[in-house]
């Protein structure tokens, strides 16, 4: 490898932290996990590492750059194209999706012949967009049978998706729902065959079949690439794992950046372990941290700081404000009860007005955070009745990762409903509106529920570090889930703070 220029390390470096600048300088013979902590300037780590690749004389065809959105890879294409020593250079490595990278290399030909051919079909599938997928999917399933797996199309879809690259982890299942999604998968599979069409997570297992049924392929795809480096590593399932370690398989190195404490998407089949056991996933690997956060005061970097107090040592991460001190302290993230929803609501109107007069802070500017879908539909029809023209953005927790806002109200904050409860289905509970009937009775239910507590407690922990300055938690005592109203007791998560 090429020594730096000094003006041009100095360059590079300027603005970062020491963690950071450890990290973007990392050896470049080693496989490295940074766990960035939220809020910590992970992407621009990782777009500087990119540049230091480069400026070290590896050639940029030779780096492969990979994330999950492409709204992140072409955030991450247009910041690596403007750091100094790069904009000179004529070509950008490939920064893609994993989609993407399975997309461009069973679209290529290789000895003549259509990698895609290889796998059977005459000429390139068309790629099926969201809606084409849930349309077929509806088309697929009947009525009947999401009612027996608890599902709508959108957490079908999510099924169907764990089931593909993480079955294991259906464990919530009963024989028969498996035997249902079976049954479903098996007639999407079936449906999307005789039409020519494939969809995102076919890209994926459709690459690794290609490998495993031409090993020739794997060496050559394997050499071309000196460095991997991989956004949002948490998220990634088996399957993606399994394509990592084809890539490596000739001497690359993994230049991964995560944060276990924001894995949430094991309900559509992500694996935590591969972050939580890099060193054994990839031989010889280091792990940095980054702890220094850009967003949040300390009031409420303490508040999630608590969340994963009893971790390893190894994996536990302390964040500290560096854009605030304790003199720019806010109120506390507090606790709010109501009785009801439409009494949290006009609270939430009422402060988030407040908070606007005071600080200046556009109302349209703050969010307010959901768990479920079922309670923000209620709240965006209630304010189109009242017709409220200012009022806070409204999210999903899960839609809100990556993203924050100056004041967060936290929703939803009611047991069963944040931990979410699944439904284990028994003989005497074969329905939600049993399920909810035996709540009421105080009989039976804890038999007949599943909770993914690890995973709830990082969502927890993703909602907090959304917010900048002001965090509210609120919950209700009587509220409708599922079709049913009935009474609530707080969410346990509120416990841990």
């Amino acid at each position: 490898m090429n020594e730096i220029a000094e003006p041009v390390l100095e360059s590079l470096l300027k603005g970062l932290n020491q963690d950071q600048k450890m990290a973007v300088t990392a050896s470049l013979d080693s496989h490295i996990l940074v766990l960035a902590g939220a809020g910590c300037g992970k992407t621009t780590v990782l777009t500087k590492r990119i540049a230091f690749c480069m400026s070290s004389g590896i050639n940029s065809a030779r780096i492969c750059a990979l994330t999950f959105t492409r709204k992140a890879a072409d955030e991450m294409k247009s910041r690596v194209a403007n750091l100094d020593g790069i904009k000179t250079q004529s070509r950008l490595p490939l920064i893609t999706t994993f989609h993407g990278l399975g997309l461009r290399i069973l679209s290529e030909t290789i000895g003549g012949t259509l990698n895609f051919c290889r796998l059977g079909y005459s000429r390139m599938p068309r790629v099926l967009s969201e809606r084409d997928r849930l349309e077929m999917l509806a088309m697929v399933s009947s009525r009947y049978e999401r009612e027996h797996l608890n599902v709508d199309l959108f957490s079908l879809d999510s099924l169907l998706v764990q089931r593909s690259v993480f079955a294991e982890k259906q464990t919530f299942l009963s024989d028969s729902q498996k035997q249902v999604l079976k049954q479903i998968a098996d007639r999407l599979e079936k449906f999307k065959r005789e039409r020519g069409v494939w969809d995102f997570s076919d890209l994926i297992t459709g690459l690794i079949q290609l490998f495993k049924e031409n090993p020739f392929l794997i060496n050559t795809y394997a050499r071309r690439f000196d460095m991997v480096l991989v956004d949002e590593f948490q998220d990634t399932n088996p399957v993606q794992i399994k394509l990592l370690h084809y890539l490596l398989s000739n001497g690359s190195v993994i230049f991964a950046v995560g944060d276990d404490d924001q894995a949430i998407y094991g309900f559509r089949g992500a694996d935590i372990r591969p972050t939580l056991e890099f060193c054994n996933y990839f031989k010889g690997a280091k792990i940095l941290k980054l702890q220094t956060n850009y967003r949040s005061v300390p009031v409420i970097l303490d508040t999630a700081n608590r969340l994963f107090i009893k971790k390893d040592s190894a994996y536990r991460k302390v964040l500290v404000s560096a854009r605030y001190s304790r003199i720019d302290n806010r109120k506390k993230p507090s606790v709010h009860r109501f009785e009801n929803m439409e009494k949290l609501l006009l609270w939430v109107i009422s402060t988030a007005v407040c908070i606007s007069k005071k600080e200046k802070i556009p109302v349209k500017e703050m969010a307010l955070l959901f768990r479920v879908n079922q309670t923000l539909d209620w709240v965006n029809e209630q304010i189109k009745k009242i017709s409220i023209s200012d009022f806070p953005q409204l999210l999903t927790v899960h839609r809100s990762k990556g993203l924050e806002f100056p004041v967060v109200f936290l929703c939803d904050l009611e047991e069963s409903v944040f931990p979410a409860y699944r439904l284990i289905s028994l003989k005497k509970i074969g329905s939600w509106m049993e399920f909810a009937s035996s709540l009421l009775k105080g009989s039976g239910w804890k038999a007949a529920i599943d909770c993914d507590w690890e995973e709830e407690k990082r969502l927890f922990y993703v909602a907090i570090t959304r917010a900048q300055k002001y965090l509210f938690f609120l919950y209700t005592r009587n509220k409708t889930v599922y079709g049913k109203r009935r009474s609530y007791r707080q969410s346990r998560l509120l416990k841990l703070l």
